[in-house]
């Protein structure tokens, strides 16, 4: 394993569809394929040179190329959709200008999932409200917010907790 660096960031948002962190690390061989071919240019080189998800630069479409192009096993295999691309948690920051009294609805008008709600509010502004059972993940929600407020973590994975 000469060559290969063990740091990684451990809370990094992974490829959609890739292994668990350990077997990931352990399978990725930092190729760059899986960056080079996601069309929506969210992917990167991260901590340690393994491929990580920027949602700065846009959103995931779930098109599956990254995982297809991957040769060395680090993602799963079988059936790839938004619902089994990843576990990731959105929440909706202090900042964010509805929470403030400001008339904004960027990442709700982005959200095709509709994950996100805006609910009314007596003499207010409508605030959201994040729906996680209806979120993919997909990030649409986070590069259009004007201030930042939008932010999407990592939730470990049942098989990831019991290890």
């Amino acid at each position: 394993m000469r060559g290969r660096s063990p740091r990684f960031s451990p809370t990094a948002i992974r490829p959609p569809w890739a292994l668990p962190v350990a077997a990931f690390v352990n399978a990725c061989t930092r190729c760059d394929d899986c960056i080079a071919a996601c069309p929506q240019h969210i992917l990167q080189r991260g901590d340690g040179g393994y491929p990580e998800i920027s949602f700065r630069n846009g959103e995931c479409t779930f098109c599956g190329q990254c995982a297809d192009a991957c040769k060395d096993g680090a993602f799963q295999p079988g059936e790839h959709s938004a619902r089994n691309a990843w576990n990731l948690s959105v929440t909706i920051q202090p900042s964010c200008l509805s929470l403030n009294g400001v008339v904004c609805r960027t990442c709700g008008d982005h959200c095709d999932a509709r994950a996100i709600r805006f609910q009314l509010q007596t003499r207010a502004v409508a605030v959201p409200h994040i729906q996680q059972e209806n979120c993919t993940g997909c990030g649409a929600c986070l590069s259009v917010c004007p201030v930042n407020a939008v932010d999407i973590k990592n939730m470990p994975r049942q098989e990831e907790i019991a290890a």
